[in-house]
């Protein structure tokens, strides 16, 4: 594939799905970290090629089972015909699409074209996993930017919204509890309290849940 590059690989079976290493292909100029962290926390595979145009050979050849798309960089083709294009070809990938444009015309030509979801770049990252979880369960999915409603339903304190900024970096308990010099059952307890506000079970789902609702940004 043109410009291509590799992702992280795990054995395990992926939580999404029956298949080993489900593997999704994605053709982006740039794909964000926390997208490849949940994809590696549920063994699946992230391939990116950062083309212009979509090969429908290449789909077909990869064995990929979901195909993100972001139709603003393309080229060739738009990105209704795009997905006509793969759905009809690859009957059994299911196609998310990256764009910019949210107008209910344009995205409504999507989702009858065949798109299993359609993400809106603002809120990107975490609509992006809730799409590819929509998808695997057999649903339809279009993104929005989350409403006054949405974030002001998740409140949390200055402590709490440190300890969260500190999980969306990637640190552990014991660097949270030493930056902030709080002991880590403190911060356990924090994690505890942020888990049960944004209605997540672990730290993946609770950094996406608070991207959305815009209390961090990626």
């Amino acid at each position: 594939m043109n410009n291509q590059n590799s992702s992280v690989t795990s054995s395990a079976t992926g939580a999404m799905g029956d298949t080993a290493q489900e593997l999704v292909l994605i053709y982006a100029p740039k794909v964000p970290p926390q997208l490849e962290h949940w994809l590696r926390k549920r063994t699946m595979r992230l391939q990116v090629n950062e083309s212009v145009h979509v090969d429908v050979n290449e789909v077909r050849a990869s064995g990929a089972r979901y195909v993100l798309v972001d139709v603003d960089a393309l080229t060739d083709k738009g990105g209704p015909e795009t997905v006509r294009t793969l759905k009809t070809q690859c009957p059994d990938v299911k196609v998310v699409v990256i764009t910019a444009r949210g107008d209910d015309g344009y995205v409504k030509s999507l989702t009858d074209a065949g798109a299993a979801g359609v993400v809106i770049k603002a809120p990107y990252v975490a609509d992006l996993v809730f799409a590819l979880q929509a998808a695997s369960e057999g649903r339809s999915f279009v993104s929005g930017v989350a409403t006054e409603r949405e974030r002001a339903a998740v409140q949390i304190t200055a402590r709490e919204r440190e300890v969260l900024e500190l999980m969306a970096n990637g640190h552990s308990n014991q660097a949270i509890g030493e930056r902030l010099s709080i002991s880590v059952k403190t911060v356990e307890a924090h994690r505890a309290r942020l888990f049960k506000k944004l209605g997540a079970s672990n730290v993946a789902d609770a950094v996406l849940l608070a991207i959305r609702t815009g209390l961090v940004t990626p």
